[in-house]
């Protein structure tokens, strides 16, 4: 019995779509299948292959929930996939429960998923079945039918230390199965990620990926998270780089290779050119591939400084994407640089700024970068304090949420106060030059001259060239006696 199946892709789910635009917006493909089910539409082979291929398409989240549920229950005795499979539908049966269980688990990512679908597991005496409670159900009957292969239980874990923020579960399944399937490597890369972002163990987490790929030396996920591990975690660019061309001869299409290794290439290599030809290559094998779509948009903005350009392309991420909370954030600061001097560029980039911190959860730069943007753009220092203070709440050492404050104290008049401010920005950066002329002035304020002297000096050794001109005047000045700083000064990043 063959299975059609559409090529492998990343999910990207989102909200429902009408009937008529599943039939007036689909590929022959799509209306192939649809031709199929009008004659038979219980089908469990073509069911199943309509929930495959609306799985790898945008707005179409609803849709496979639907193909998915109606695939495996028509492949049941008991008309619910509880019940016993029928032994003609087992092959159709052990592939998709497979796949949907996948498929929930990578549509629950906090970052892409409808609100509403997340919170679901979250129903206590509902009486409905909660989506952890769904995805168990799938992995069990998956691990089942597959004779306890490793491929079902693969995103469970992954799925309660993100979502449901149950680590010493996750920590507990990982464990269990890889003591008794050691030659499981994708396991392995996932449990290093898990032992990498959530435990903190960096020393476990390379072990892990160690295994992962001395268990699959040509597994390209494991070759690909540990090349991102020696480039993020360890900064072992010498070595990121032989892991990522490994991977990359190993399977030249792989489009999460593609766009880390073009995230490399730009961030550590300044090679934009190359970087760009990984980025556009990921793009062309997966046009919905949201991170590839980001990355060559911060590219564009911050490398080849392209602004009409990374705009198309930020945008065109949200499309995927709508609660890319860095893409949000990129394209609010993008906006401000390049129309925030009018009032409708100053209103978009707000609105941006403000779906940025409801999609990060609480970061604490992107809620300081918010306070900055009401304290410079709107002059709204009320708001921006409260944003400010917010993010420091989180985050006592955000060194955005600092320097801003050390700027809205003293313009307040409160020089001791923007001077415990600007003390913790140092803290933390050393050479933060801004910091040590705001130091210096609010001890000139203070009458404390030879303090000021010292900041002064320390922020000369340290300015830039494209603002030494400024700093030196200011120097110079207060050589002279003078106040060194003036009046009402604005925050800056």
């Amino acid at each position: 019995m063959a299975l059609e199946l559409p090529p492998s892709s990343i999910f990207s789910p989102s909200a429902p779509a009408t009937i008529s635009a599943i039939q007036t917006e689909t590929t022959k493909y799509e209306k192939d299948l649809l031709m199929k089910m009008g004659t038979a539409p219980n089908d469990p082979i073509t069911l199943g292959a309509m929930a495959s291929y609306l799985s790898l398409q945008p707005n179409r989240y609803a849709e496979t929930v639907e193909y998915f549920e109606r695939c495996l229950v028509n492949c049941c005795t008991g008309g619910d996939i509880r019940s016993d499979v029928d032994d003609s539908y087992k092959l159709v049966y052990s592939t998709y429960v497979s796949l949907y269980a996948s498929f929930l688990c990578s549509c629950s990512n906090d970052d892409i998923s409808d609100p509403s679908f997340v919170g679901d597991y979250k129903k206590a005496g509902s009486g409905s079945t909660s989506l952890l409670e769904k995805i168990d159900l799938l992995y069990r009957r998956s691990v089942e039918e597959h004779d306890n292969e490793p491929n079902p239980i693969n995103d469970t874990p992954v799925f309660l230390h993100r979502n449901v923020k149950d680590y010493k579960k996750a920590d507990q399944m990982y464990e269990s199965f890889l003591d008794s399937h050691p030659e499981a490597a994708s396991v392995w890369s996932k449990y290093g990620n898990f032992l990498k972002s959530v435990k903190k163990d960096v020393k476990a987490a390379e072990a892990a990926y160690l295994k992962g790929i001395k268990a699959g030396p040509t597994n390209v996920e494991c070759l690909t998270a540990y090349a991102v591990f020696l480039h993020g975690t360890l900064q072992n660019y010498s070595k990121a780089e032989v892991y990522y061309s490994r991977a990359y001869e190993v399977d030249p299409f792989h489009v999460n290779n593609l766009s880390n290794y073009g995230l490399f290439l730009s961030e550590i290599k300044c090679d934009f050119e190359k970087s760009e030809e990984m980025y556009q290559r990921a793009m062309k094998i997966d046009p919905n591939h949201h991170n590839s779509i980001y990355n060559y948009a911060v590219l564009l903005d911050s490398g080849i400084k392209d602004k009409s350009k990374a705009e198309e392309y930020y945008t065109r991420c949200l499309e995927v994407n709508p609660n890319h909370c860095f893409c949000l954030y990129n394209l609010a600061i993008l906006v401000e640089e390049v129309r925030g001097s009018t009032a409708s560029g100053k209103s978009e980039a707000e609105a941006l700024f403000i779906k940025a911190v409801q999609a990060s959860h609480n970061d604490p730069m992107t809620i300081a970068d918010y306070g900055r943007f009401l304290l410079v753009c709107l002059d709204d220092v009320e708001r921006a304090k409260k944003e400010l203070m917010k993010a420091i709440e989180i985050d006592g050492n955000c060194v955005v949420g600092n320097y801003n404050l050390g700027v809205v104290e003293y313009n307040a008049g409160k020089f001791s106060g923007a001077l415990k401010y600007f003390g913790k920005v140092l803290k933390r950066e050393g050479n933060h030059w801004e910091s040590m002329r705001w130091s210096a002035r609010c001890c000139v304020k203070e009458g404390r001259r030879k303090e000021a002297e010292n900041f002064y000096e320390m922020c000369r050794k340290n300015v830039p060239e494209e603002d030494r001109g400024g700093v030196n005047a200011e120097i110079e000045d207060f050589k002279k006696g003078g106040k060194g700083g003036g009046g009402k000064r604005r925050g800056s990043k």
